[in-house]
């Protein structure tokens, strides 16, 4: 199986030190410890292997961060494009996963809160789904009121439109309401074109209101022929001449021939033998003078004019010459009605011209009954003008005939005409209103569809949320396995992990949690979960590479030692193991598990230095200090440092920027064996001027200065803090501690210098060997 060999390059990786594949470096093993102060890089190379099981780059690293990975079997893998492959078998625990699998709900009871990253997944998504109920239940009350008003919009106008079609289509015992009018939209097909005018739309709603057809109506006779013929009787009357021997009287009188024939007949009938008008004898010689001058040329022309005159009062009333007596626009069926005014404005005028020239043809007639011995003189046209009148009298009446034997076509037809009529109106009524209608639709329907839409949404939110809450319930580890992990972990039963309905609560003696836990309770919640997972998908932990960064923080002694030996028993199967920590204790527990091993162990270090000219510190894994591997005790550690500064005179030294701190730490301890009481720092200083009157009292008091400004901590994770001390103060402080541990006690000092001269590095491109 194969496990990362080394770091084979690595750049831009913030305080770590750029490295290329030719740059020496250790070896990783099967079992690995790496220590590192604070602050030498330890989360940044632990967010450099969990690149390795995302297969991507980590958030928090620096954009152009660069690395490449070597394995046992000499495949690479690394940023920012070699990632994919490890995914299933690099599995690391450090802050990041504690941030991403351990969460405190916020806005519910403090005591709730959540293992693994789904379950905390779960649970921020539940909480945001639930935050959008409100407001999408109040859009919802919006949407339904505007749906409401728009729907009740609709349904008005559907209302008021049916009742428009109801009254123009006349559909008396029938109904249509608002229904029927939205079935007509569907299925009536009807066009732009269908919308009638004013007028056809007026004469189309008078054929749906009759009840029953209307009568037929006669045709309208021309008689052209008879005004025609009357023109011409008169005109030839007029210019007639009889051609006879006339009395003088006759012809100084001629109009009065009729008198004087209808008083001859008269007295001849009766055989007067006086004249009734004057008394005057009526002899025979009288009477055969009349009766000659009164021949039957004179008769029949009286006669004839008499007839004539009373065929021509018959052609004057002729019915096309009387507007009275023609059929009233009324009587037509509404559709032809305008058509038909129309035609009679035409026939009007045409039977005015002829009425005319019948009155002239009658005025002729009497002229010439006046005075029938003589021809009289006239203005009637000629045949050809005749012929005119009368023809726009006949193309006229034809034109009114047209319309009436529609009108008689259609009363024949009713109620084929009045269907037709109401489908007319039905289809006008609809392409009308069809664009209002529309626009009322599509409001109305697109506000259901918003409330139809928000309905689901809120359905599909409710199903979410349940889920959800299923979810938490459902996608964390099992309480009690957590629970028997943590009591091995601390070395005591006081905590529980309690599932609840909304995530996990933290029992203490069986109660309830107030608040949140301590942040070493957390650390241990989230690494007892992180053992849980490392069995999860099938996979075994021979197989897996486990990268742990820093397993006890905050944890006290005891509790400290309980959690090492619970990682070295729970892990001890592992593929490859490695172990970042900053914590002294924590790295001896797992340096006196591994440090007799012959091989599959590698101890590492952290080594942050200063370059020269440079004020940037930087960070690299090397192998571990003998003084680190052998000892449990940091002081031989520190004051070997104080050798090598010493050892540097004058010149630069990588480790100069944490000697303050390392002789404060060397100081504490050593005034602690030499002087073990609860005096001051200062009043032991003074103790050890007194006890040993050789050393430079000046020079001592002046270590005091340590004490005031340099940090007061015990553990080696504060040496890495900047000081305000000058580098000529350090070194010169750095002396008068070194003599004071001599003079006060020389075999100390001697046992000291002893163990670090021969302290010898193993090769970097090999594991630290223990």
């Amino acid at each position: 199986m194969t496990v990362i060999k080394k770091i084979r390059a690595l750049k831009s990786a913030g305080i770590l030190a750029n490295k290329t594949a030719k740059d020496a470096g250790p070896e990783f093993d099967k079992v690995n410890l790496a220590y590192g102060f604070n602050g030498s890089g330890k989360s940044t190379l632990s967010r450099i292997f969990g690149c390795l099981q995302t297969g991507k780059a980590h958030r928090e690293l620096p954009e152009d961060c660069s690395f490449e990975f070597e394995m046992s079997d000499g495949k690479t893998y690394g940023a920012p494009d070699n990632l994919a492959g490890l995914e299933t078998r690099v599995c690391v625990f450090n802050a990041d996963f504690v941030a991403e699998n351990l969460q405190w709900s916020t806005g519910r009871a403090a005591s709730i809160f959540y293992i693994s990253q789904e379950q905390a997944d779960s649970a921020a998504e539940l909480k945001a789904a639930e935050a959008t109920v409100p407001g999408q239940k109040q859009s919802r009350v919006t949407e339904e009121k505007v749906a409401k008003t728009l729907a009740t919009a609709f349904g008005n106008h559907c209302r008021d439109r049916a009742k428009v079609l109801y009254q123009s289509l006349n559909m008396q015992s029938r109904k249509y309401e608002a229904n029927h009018l939205k079935a007509d939209y569907e299925q009536v097909a009807y066009e732009a074109t269908d919308i009638l005018s004013p007028e056809a739309l007026s004469a189309l709603e008078e054929v749906a209101r009759l009840n029953a057809p209307l009568p037929e109506v006669p045709l309208l006779a021309a008689e052209s022929f008879r005004i025609a013929g009357l023109v011409g009787s008169a005109r030839g009357f007029a210019e007639m001449s009889i051609g006879a021997t006339m009395l003088e009287e006759i012809q100084n009188h001629p109009s009065m021939v009729a008198w004087l024939k209808d008083g001859h007949d008269y007295h001849a009938d009766h055989d007067l033998k006086s004249c009734l008008l004057c008394g005057s004898a009526f002899t025979a010689e009288r009477k055969a003078l009349l009766a000659t001058a009164l021949d039957d040329k004179i008769a029949k022309l009286l006669s004839d004019l008499e007839v004539a005159k009373k065929g021509a009062l018959d052609v004057a009333e002729l019915p096309v010459l009387s507007p009275d007596m023609w059929p009233k626009a009324v009587e037509l069926d509404p559709s032809l009605q305008a058509a038909y005014t129309e035609a009679l404005t035409a026939l009007s005028h045409a039977a005015d011209g002829a009425a005319k020239l019948v009155m002239l043809a009658q005025q002729t007639l009497a002229n010439r009954q006046t005075t029938p011995t003589q021809s009289v003189q006239h203005t009637l046209p000629n045949t050809m003008g005749v012929g005119t009148i009368v023809e726009a009298l006949d193309a006229a009446v034809n034109a009114v005939n047209a319309v009436i034997a529609d009108h008689n076509t259609a009363s024949l037809n009713f109620n084929d005409r009045q269907t037709k009529a109401k489908e007319d109106l039905r289809k006008h009524w609809l392409a009308e209103g069809q664009a209002a209608f529309a626009a009322a639709r599509g409001a109305a329907e697109e506000a259901s569809k918003a409330l139809e839409a928000r309905d689901k949404g809120l359905a599909d939110l409710d199903t979410k949320i349940e889920a959800l809450r299923a979810k938490v319930r459902t996608h964390g580890p099992a309480a009690e396995t957590i629970t028997k992990l943590i009591h091995n972990y601390l070395g005591h039963g006081e905590l529980a992990v309690v599932a609840s309905k909304e995530g996990y609560e933290l029992h203490r003696h069986g109660k309830l949690v107030k608040g949140q836990p301590s942040e070493g309770e957390k650390t241990a919640i989230a690494l007892c979960y992180f053992l849980t997972t490392l069995g999860g998908d099938g996979r075994a932990l021979k197989d897996l590479i486990i990268v742990i960064d820093d397993p006890i923080s905050s944890l006290d002694s005891k509790a400290l030692n309980y959690a090492c030996t619970l990682l070295l028993l729970r892990l001890r199967g592992a593929g490859q193991l490695i172990v970042l920590t900053h914590n002294w204790q924590c790295m001896n527990e797992f340096k006196k598990a591994w440090r007799r091993w012959k091989k599959d162990a590698a101890l590492l270090f952290l080594d942050v230095t200063v370059a020269e000219g440079s004020t940037l510190r930087s960070s690299k894994l090397v192998p571990m200090s003998a003084l680190l591997r052998e000892y449990d005790s940091e002081y031989q550690f520190l004051c070997s440092k104080l050798l090598e500064f010493e050892a540097t005179g004058t010149a630069h030294s990588p480790h100069q920027f944490m000697m303050p701190n390392t002789m404060r730490r060397v100081l504490d301890v050593f005034l602690a064996f030499k002087v073990p009481d609860t005096r001051s720092f200062a009043q032991k200083l003074t103790k050890i001027c007194e006890d040993y009157p050789q050393l430079d009292t000046v020079r001592i008091i002046a270590l005091e200065r340590l004490i005031q400004v340099e940090s007061h901590s015990d553990n080696l994770d504060d040496l890495m803090g900047l000081s305000p001390m000058t580098i000529e103060e350090v070194r010169e402080m750095n002396t008068a501690l070194l003599d004071m541990i001599r003079v006060a006690d020389k075999e100390h000092a001697d046992i000291i210098r002893k163990i670090w001269k021969p302290v010898v590095a193993p090769p970097a491109h090999q594991p630290a060997q223990i």
